[in-house]
C-alpha cells in the first residue's frame, strides 16, 4: 500500500486506522466480497491505494500433501507424501515415477537439469533430466531429510534431524561436513547465497541454527528458541521464519533482530528471494520486504494450508495440502481505500 501526498498517514492514529480498514477490505477481498470494494478505478489524490494479490489454483493429478516446490527456468517441481513428485511444464502438472513411496520433504532444481529431492528415512533422489526421471542415491544415513539446496558450482547441502550433509558434484554424491557440531538439531530449511554473509544456513526446531562460509566448516548461531521452517536471503541478512508468526533477520553479526509483525498462523515457507510467504492458516503473503506493515496478504483463498512457496518470474507457485497447487501474482490495476 502506497500513502497518497496528502493522506494523513504521518500521524501514528490515522496510520494504525488506515491500516486496519485497508487489512479488512484486504480480508474481504480474499473471502470473494470484491464486489464491496471500490473496484479497479482511478484512485484520488487523497485516497489510499494498493495492488491485491491473486491466486489461482491449478489442477493437480494428486490429493497427496505437497511439502516443498522449487522452480529452474521452465520446470518447476513439487514433492510430498507417499514418494509424489509432480512436474510443471507450460502450467500444467505431471506425477512423476519416484520409486519410493517415503514422503518427500524437500526438492531442488537447478538450471543445468540437476533436480534433487530427499525425505524420511535419509532418502535423496537424483534426476539428471529436470526431473523426468529419478534415482535413489545412498548417502548413508537413516534420519529424516527435510531441505536441499544447490549453488551453481555444484555444492549442494541437504539438512534434516540432526543431520548435515554436503556434496560437491551436484548429489551425485554426499558426505558429512568434516567441522560441524556434533548435534545440529532438528534443521528444516536450507539457504544458499553467494551475496550474504554466511553463503550457508540451515535453520530448524528448537531455535536450531547453523552457519558455514564454504560448506565444509559449519558453527552453530545461539541465542534463539524458536521453531523455524523457513528461510531466505534479504541483502546480505537472512530471514528465518517459523511458529507463531515468527520473523527474525540474521544479522552480519550473528544478532537476531525480531521483525515478527503477524498473527500467530505458522510460517510454512518463503521464496528464496524473500518476497512470497505461506503460512499454515492458507495465507499467501507479498512485500518486500515482507515484514513491511502494508505488505499484501491474500486470506485462505485456497481454503487448505499452504506448505511452500517458489518465485517464477514476478509471480509465485504455492503448494499444500491435498494436492493443492497454485499460482499467486499481484494484480495488475489497484484497488482504492477511500478516508
Amino acid at each position: 500500500m502506497q500513502p497518497s501526498p496528502c493522506s494523513p498517514l504521518r500521524s501514528t492514529a490515522a496510520r494504525n486506522d488506515a491500516r486496519d480498514r485497508t487489512l479488512a477490505l484486504t480480508l474481504a477481498l480474499a473471502a470473494g466480497a470484491a464486489a464491496a470494494l471500490p473496484g479497479s478505478t482511478a484512485c484520488s489524490r487523497c485516497d489510499l491505494y494498493y495492488y491485491p494479490l491473486e491466486l489461482s489454483l491449478e489442477e493437480s493429478p494428486v490429493d497427496a500433501d505437497l511439502f516443498a516446490v522449487a522452480a529452474a527456468q521452465e520446470v518447476a517441481l513439487a514433492v510430498g507424501d507417499g514418494g509424489t513428485i509432480l512436474r510443471r511444464i507450460d502450467g500444467v502438472w505431471t506425477a512423476q515415477a519416484s520409486g519410493t513411496e517415503a514422503a518427500l520433504r524437500g526438492v531442488e532444481v537447478t538450471g543445468a537439469g540437476v533436480a534433487l529431492a530427499v525425505g524420511d528415512g535419509g532418502t535423496i533422489l537424483r534426476s539428471a533430466d529436470a526431473g523426468v526421471t529419478w534415482s535413489a542415491v545412498d548417502a548413508g544415513v537413516t534420519a529424516g531429510l527435510a531441505a536441499v539446496r544447490c549453488r551453481k558450482d555444484g555444492t549442494c547441502v541437504a539438512v534434516g534431524d540432526d543431520t548435515l550433509l554436503v556434496s560437491l558434484d551436484a548429489g551425485a554424491t554426499w558426505a558429512t561436513p568434516g567441522d560441524a557440531p556434533p548435534e545440529p538439531g532438528a534443521l528444516r530449511a536450507v539457504g544458499i547465497d553467494r551475496w550474504t554473509f554466511h553463503s550457508f544456513i540451515a535453520v530448524g526446531l528448537a531455535g536450531a541454527i547453523v552457519v558455514s562460509d564454504d560448506g565444509r566448516t559449519w558453527t552453530s548461531v545461539p541465542g534463539s528458541t524458536t521453531d523455524y521452517a523457513a528461510v531466505a536471503s534479504d541483502s546480505n541478512d537472512w530471514v528465518l521464519a517459523g511458529a507463531d508468526g515468527a520473523l527474525f533477520v540474521l544479522l552480519i553479526n550473528d544478532e537476531l533482530f525480531d521483525n515478527s509483525l503477524f498473527e500467530p498462523a505458522a510460517v510454512t515457507g518463503m521464496s528464496r528471494d524473500g518476497r512470497w510467504m505461506v503460512r499454515d492458516d492458507g495465507s499467501l503473503r507479498h512485500g518486500e520486504p515482507l515484514w513491511q506493515e502494508e505488505a499484501n496478504v491474500v486470506d485462505d483463498a485456497a481454503g487448505r494450508p499452504m506448505f511452500a512457496v517458489a518465485s517464477i518470474g514476478d509471480e509465485a507457485l504455492v503448494v499444500g495440502a491435498e494436492g493443492l497447487v497454485g499460482r499467486g501474482r499481484v494484480a495488475d490495476e489497484m484497488e482504492c481505500v477511500p478516508h
